[in-house]
């Protein structure tokens, strides 16, 4: 654990995923409709074009009350569907209801303004 700022966020996990997707799409428009479907609770989440892996660092936000969370998710290049939807799926807790992935990569994205 490591303390982000004096008093307002601590780092509980970082993670870091390398897949090369070979395939061409908005990977953070993808990463934004599906956060917006996943729509995870008490967390505010960002997302940035990452370089070389897709990196999602997590916290508590200590200003925000016991049950607030950050999340940090870098998305490359190369990153593919199936690698996001499972890091933000995780990222949300919903890796426990069956079938949300699928359901993720089943649907053709809304455009996200």
């Amino acid at each position: 654990m490591r303390v982000l700022d004096g008093h307002h966020a601590v780092l509980e996990e970082e993670r870091r995923l390398d897949d090369r997707g070979g395939k061409k799409f908005d990977r953070l428009a993808f990463a934004r409709w599906a956060l917006s479907k996943l729509a995870p609770r008490r967390m505010t989440v960002a997302i940035y074009r990452g370089a070389r892996e897709l990196r999602v660092e997590r916290g508590r936000d200590l200003a925000g009350g016991p049950d607030a969370r950050w999340a940090i998710v870098g998305i490359p290049e190369h990153a593919s569907r199936e690698h996001i939807a499972v890091a933000l799926a995780e990222l949300a807790g919903a890796t426990d209801h069956p079938y949300v992935v699928d359901l993720l990569l089943g649907t053709e994205p809304e455009p996200v303004s």
